[in-house]
């Protein structure tokens, strides 16, 4: 039985390896980069089916993610989807504005906007794993976004969270930088999806996990980590999750 994957920035990097991994493991992967070119070159890269998705998250509003989500309605046909990996991720270390509005929009809300579009196409037991950061753990935030993180019930109270100007949030109390800001919305969105009885009552596992400090573009040559070893972290466990079907069926 043929399983298929949805992989976001997949292009280079942690992803790429994400996705190769995955294609090694018998899945059909649909790249989802920020350029068409991108996702046309990693999905012919990565053959065995696989499928380019062309979505920018810096600029993507609620319609072009659905309009994204339907490309992959499209390429599934009557299969479900097994994997999703909000990988797509950015880094900005200045407290500016435009800096708060691109971590929000590719951290946090293109995640969250994409989980949900593709709500209908899952399958049972399926994942969805957010690919998070330590530079988002509460202890490192101000103690006045740490309370409103906690305070929020759902999607749309982490919304208006993100939507704050960035000086409304005691940045002098955090030095984590908008990064760990919008990981810390996405981690708090991961709980909620968690909990979400639509995904509850059909086994779907949503979880938020760090890969570590991985040797990336963003992570820089420093870092002890390989992207390889990097990718089996983030994918370690799910793939057994997402297989689990076919082992019962047999």
């Amino acid at each position: 039985m043929l399983r298929y994957a949805v992989v976001t920035g997949c292009n280079r990097g942690l992803g790429l390896a994400i996705a190769q991994r995955l294609v090694q493991e018998g899945f059909r992967v649909a790249a989802v980069c920020r350029r068409f070119k991108d996702s046309k070159s990693t999905a012919q890269f990565l053959g065995c089916g696989c499928v380019p998705i062309g979505l920018d998250l810096a600029t993507a509003d609620g319609a072009a993610v659905k309009t994204a989500a339907t490309q992959v309605l499209a390429w599934l046909g009557h299969s479900k989807l097994n994997l999703l990996v909000n990988n797509a991720g950015n880094s900005h270390g200045g407290w500016g504005e435009w800096e708060w509005a691109e971590s929000r929009s590719v951290n946090y809300k293109g995640p969250c906007l994409l989980t949900e579009s593709l709500l209908s196409a899952f399958a049972t037991n399926a994942s969805v794993l957010m690919v998070g950061s330590g530079l988002g753990d509460l202890s490192l935030l101000s103690p006045k976004y740490q309370g409103l993180l906690r305070k929020a019930k759902n999607i749309a109270g982490l919304d208006q969270i993100a939507t704050r100007s960035i000086r409304q949030l005691d940045v002098e109390h955090s030095w984590v930088g908008p990064y760990g800001f919008s990981k810390a919305l996405l981690h708090r969105a991961t709980e909620i999806f968690a909990a979400d009885c639509r995904f509850k009552h059909r086994s779907i596992l949503v979880n938020a996990v760090c890969p570590g400090w991985v040797s990336t573009s963003m992570g820089g040559d420093e870092a002890p980590i390989s992207v390889e070893e990097g990718a089996g972290h983030i994918l370690a466990g799910h793939i057994q999750q997402v297989l689990q079907p076919q082992q019962t069926a047999t």
